[in-house]
């Protein structure tokens, strides 16, 4: 069930292309996050692919200030690097807490939608026209009679994943993409969810459904990502998961946030923080611990087996086909793809 890997770009590129390659001994598939200010998704996946043979996957990227052109041939000129049985997946959803700490997102759902539609009639080799995707057009400024193609690309081994959590983006994601990422760290998805009893009211996974039947595409994947810290220090592994889990309260709407049992006095001075424009590392330290432990398994590879093996068996239960173990991973990616594939996996699988 386990068949990839989520790598986080703030990582050194040269040290995640070395954990990438030891983690292709194990995984499928090695995701990369897609972050304002952190390195880039392009470059790094590009290496990755070209170094591994594995597939890659953006876990996840997003519409805003973005050229679509430049999005939809990144992911076409990544499938060119693909081996027999190996895909690309475009992981795409409405962006994270620092994407909304520099502008304000309108219309998250649509310009998402838009952006997949963008991108796959490109790939079909049609050409676009700006003025059919006028949120698009408008965000950034293009010419509405104006047109673009890429002839070079050859329905490319493309896969369409929205990530989310709401149940616009959810609905919308079974209506058009190929499969749906719901991860361990959005307090819906949580293991805290899970625990409680109330997943399925949360989860909003009914809405996911609700899109399915008027969608046309046949085969669809249900991913779920479990966030992971692991490290032989148990400190920091821990302050790695602080740091994630900070990028999830501060973008989280609060009605979320509490349906998954947190109250504003838990996250409110780290999210006011990141929101402020703080170094992460610094609003990470405003996080307590006991929140981040809600949302981020983290700990030494003993620490993390036993929360593991329980979210798998929950996503299990709940309809989810595939699963990666996500960023953080570790604070040393090389140091936590070893612990993971030589202590942590074996004990589960």
């Amino acid at each position: 069930m386990i068949k990839g890997i989520q790598l986080h770009a703030w990582t050194a590129g040269p040290s995640m292309v070395e954990a990438a390659e030891v983690a292709a001994r194990t995984f499928e598939t090695i995701w990369v996050t897609d972050q304002m200010q952190s390195r880039s998704i392009g470059a790094v996946l590009g290496a990755i692919a070209a170094r591994t043979g594995a597939g890659v996957g953006t876990a996840v990227t997003f519409p805003y200030g973005r050229n679509p052109m430049e999005q939809a041939s990144t992911m076409a000129t990544l499938a060119e690097f693909m081996p027999p049985g190996r895909q690309v997946s475009m992981g795409i959803g409405a962006g994270g807490g620092l994407v909304r700490a520099m502008m304000d997102p309108q219309h998250p759902v649509e310009r998402t939608a838009e952006l997949i539609r963008f991108c796959r009639t490109l790939w079909r080799g049609d050409a676009v026209r700006m003025g059919d995707f006028p949120l698009t057009r408008a965000d950034l400024g293009l010419r509405e009679d104006a047109h673009a193609s890429l002839e070079w690309a050859k329905d490319p081994a493309v896969r369409v994943i929205v990530a989310g959590a709401g149940p616009r983006m959810l609905e919308m994601a079974g209506e058009f993409a190929d499969g749906v990422i719901c991860a361990s760290n959005f307090p819906a998805h949580s293991l805290a969810a899970f625990r409680s009893g109330q997943f399925d009211s949360v989860s909003h996974l009914d809405r996911l459904e609700r899109g399915r039947e008027r969608s046309e595409r046949t085969e669809f994947t249900r991913i779920y990502g479990v966030n992971i810290s692991v490290a032989a220090d148990r400190d920091s592994a821990t302050a790695a998961a602080r740091r994630q889990a900070t990028l999830i309260v501060a973008q989280q709407p609060h009605e979320s946030l509490q349906r998954g049992g947190f109250e504003p006095s838990d996250y409110a001075a780290a999210r006011d923080a990141v929101k402020a424009g703080m170094n992460l590392h610094e609003a990470a330290d405003l996080l307590p611990q006991e929140i981040a432990d809600q949302l981020i398994i983290s700990g030494t590879p003993g620490d993390c087996i036993e929360a593991l093996a329980e979210l798998l068996e929950y996503a299990r239960a709940a309809g989810f086909t595939e699963t990666y173990v996500g960023a953080p991973v570790g604070p040393d990616p090389a140091e936590a793809v070893a612990l993971l594939t030589s202590e942590v996996l074996p004990e589960i699988l």
